[in-house]
């Protein structure tokens, strides 16, 4: 068991450095979040219900719809929950990857799930409204515009990465689950409308999905290219940890930056290239149906 150290207004609490060893040991890692496992149960338990309810009704839901939903939902335990959680606390590439997969995997998987439109449809006619009431109120329409999602989602990015919040984020369970609750919450706003299968406020044009996915991508180059030309760890935390992990800080603050320059580019850009062949069949059925139309 190694402590954390210490801060000027008090000890932290103790943690426990994950060991080293082979995949077996890796794997065996796993810890318990109990805010995780029950924002999941919750959310997962809401959303069944509201499938329960709409296929009394004898009425369908979006195909794919539930399994994307649940899959966000793996995810979000994979990051929290899984080893990678536990050796986050070690090492940067791996916290890098947590906030990956809490940026770039579950926010979109969620928003494919339109739960929003669940609600929407399975909720009674009173209860319908009031959520309709909520989207045009005046909190959605400032965080369903797709600039406040772009700025809030890179903007989180440096935030965290170039200020002290990521070291006290180490030092601090309670920081570091407001760290987590902010970069799950920010690439929600961001990729809400950006999937576009729920109801925003500001619905969102093909063309502004594509610009706003192709300009983070020099966005998080740029904090990548930061991160990677450092001179020196930039997380004192990682470097006073024990052998092998302090050492082994700078190796793996340049891996964490590769991942991000990578990954971040990668994801935009399949995102793209399926919001493009979207864009193309929603051109298509609105060509078919002109033509239905004028034949008529």
């Amino acid at each position: 068991m190694v402590r954390r150290p210490m801060r000027e207004d008090g000890p932290m609490a103790a943690i426990s450095v994950p060991p080293t060893g082979g995949i077996w040991v890796v794997l065996r890692q796993w810890r318990f979040d109990p805010f995780t496992v029950l924002f999941v149960l919750l959310a997962g338990s809401l959303y069944a219900m509201g499938l329960i309810r709409l296929r009394r009704s004898g009425r369908a839901f979006l195909r794919g719809a539930p399994l994307a939903f649940y899959a966000g939902l793996g995810t979000i335990v994979l990051a929290l929950n899984s080893p990678v959680d536990a050796y986050a606390d070690a090492s940067f590439s791996v916290h890098m990857a947590q906030h990956l997969i809490l940026t770039l995997a579950a926010p979109p998987l969620l928003a494919l799930g339109a739960p929003i439109t669940l609600a929407l449809r399975a909720a009674s006619t009173s209860a319908a409204r009031r959520i309709a009431g909520v989207l045009r109120g005046r909190v959605a329409s400032f965080l369903g515009h797709p600039v406040v999602g772009w700025v809030s989602f890179v903007g989180v990015s440096y935030a965290v990465h170039l200020s002290p919040l990521f070291d006290a984020s180490l030092r601090s369970n309670a920081v570091h689950a407001f760290e987590h609750g902010l970069w799950l919450a920010s690439a929600l706003i961001y990729w809400w409308p950006i999937v576009g299968r729920d109801p925003t406020p500001h619905p969102v044009a093909y063309p502004v999905r594509l610009l706003s996915l192709f300009l983070t991508m020099p966005a998080m180059s740029f904090l990548a290219a930061a991160i990677f030309t450092a001179r020196a760890p930039l997380y004192p935390t990682y470097a006073s940890l024990p052998p092998p992990w302090g050492p082994m800080a700078f190796a793996s603050q340049q891996d964490a930056a590769v991942m991000m320059w990578l990954v971040g580019n990668a994801v935009s850009m399949v995102a793209m290239l399926i919001l493009a062949a979207a864009w193309k069949r929603s051109d298509d059925e609105r060509q078919r149906r002109l033509e239905a139309r004028e034949g008529a």
